[in-house]
């Protein structure tokens, strides 16, 4: 039956996003590809200030670094560390940062940065300590923060920075034998700070995830037919132009099919508008089934009219699929007892196989969907008329008759 395989019905047409919604999210995660959006928008969003980190801990770590060659405290260690390692990784962030399409590799890169940070204000922080200079740890404690709340890390990445550079500081006061009220103290601080800083980077990341959830919904509502889910004609027409420029970019053919149930008029007349909405429905829930692939598009015309855009070359596709969509419509079995087609209800299909090129315009390769369909009309109605790419078009003779019978 081609690579489609047998289409089915009884499925409901349902976004990725409204899924997810209903799904819920408690461990802050979502399905792959709504997960993948979710972490483009979400370092976008947290950009401008997430980059004053590196750019702020260059200058200050350049100026550390110069202060110390003029003072005369040559530091090998900390220099290597700074120049080799931490400079490095920081321009590299912010060079990522400006990069949209890295966004998984900019976020690991600003969580690495934090935590090396961390481990830099950590070893300063120790060493202050070691010598009585105890006030120094409330820099481990707004790093700790910092991690937390401002650099707009995925709550996951935050934890695992924020948690190593605690740990490694209490590991570090046990080490090297604290006193052991400081030892508690600061211990404790941690911990709490730690458990906020927690509790609020997790409300956060859940309320923006919820509200990126519902942006999303409502956004594809917008472009959605209301009654069968399918794209609108607007959605169409902002689609077809795209996907027309890039097939001809990318050489590749586009089948464009047009399918409208016949009698359908007849059919609301008979059964009602509430029937006529169901039947509309069922055939939408066919086509949508039939848009499998990322750059596949069914929309709804208007009224009982369909569009279904194939991406590809005509031999992944064959020319079964038609027939199938047909077929499957028609073993809906929705009765239709005035109509002169059939028992039940059916539809017309024009199709129009076109490779995009400098000879043929899109306005063109529609009108050729256009003549099949009003050729099936023509012919009996309930059947499939494909047009090749050099058929003959008579423009748009199908929407002129309907007009005219209006």
């Amino acid at each position: 039956m081609g690579q489609y395989g047998t289409l089915k019905t009884g499925q409901n047409f349902n976004s990725p996003f409204a899924d997810q919604r209903q799904k819920g999210f408690r461990w802050l995660i979502f399905s792959e590809f709504v997960e993948e959006e979710f972490l483009q928008y979400y370092a976008q969003s947290n950009e401008q200030r997430a980059r004053l980190l590196p750019v702020l801990a260059i200058i200050t770590i350049l100026v550390s670094m110069v202060v110390m060659l003029v003072e005369g405290r040559m530091n090998l260690p900390v220099i290597g560390f700074n120049g080799v390692v931490l400079l490095p990784t920081l321009a590299v962030t912010l060079w990522a940062s400006a990069q949209p399409r890295r966004h998984r590799l900019y976020q690991l890169l600003l969580a690495f940065s934090a935590l090396l940070i961390g481990m830099w204000v950590t070893s300063i922080v120790t060493r202050a300590s070691m010598i009585g200079m105890s006030y120094y740890f409330a820099a481990v404690i707004a790093w700790v923060f910092i991690v937390w709340e401002l650099l707009g890390l995925p709550f996951r990445y935050a934890a695992f920075t924020a948690l190593i550079v605690s740990g490694t500081y209490i590991f570090g006061s046990f080490a090297w034998n604290f006193q052991g009220n400081e030892t508690i103290f600061s211990t404790t601080l941690l911990v709490l700070v730690n458990g906020i800083g927690a509790y609020c980077c997790y409300q956060l990341e859940y309320t923006v995830r919820r509200s990126f959830l519902e942006s999303k919904v409502l956004g594809q509502l917008a472009e959605r037919d209301g009654l069968t889910g399918l794209y609108n004609r607007r959605s169409y027409d902002e689609y077809i132009a795209r996907i027309w420029r890039q097939s001809r970019r990318e050489q590749a053919q586009l089948t464009f099919m047009l399918i409208d149930i016949d009698h359908f008029k007849t059919f609301n007349d008979q059964y009602g508008h509430q029937a006529g909405d169901d039947a509309l429905k069922a055939v939408a829930e066919v086509i949508s089934l039939s848009a499998q692939r990322p750059l596949d598009f069914a929309a709804r015309f208007g009224g009982e009219e369909f569009a279904l855009i194939l991406y590809g070359p005509a031999h992944e596709y064959g020319r079964e699929l038609p027939g199938q969509i047909r077929e499957a419509v028609r073993n809906l079995k929705i009765v239709h007892k005035q109509s002169p087609t059939d028992q039940y209800l059916t539809v017309s299909i024009g199709v129009a196989m076109v490779m995009p090129d400098a000879k043929r315009s899109m306005a063109g390769a529609i009108q050729m969907a256009d003549e099949a369909l009003y050729q099936a009309k023509e012919e009996g109605r309930n059947r499939v008329v494909v047009n090749a790419p050099d058929a003959h078009i008579q423009t748009g003779r199908f929407r002129a008759a309907r007009q005219a019978s209006g």
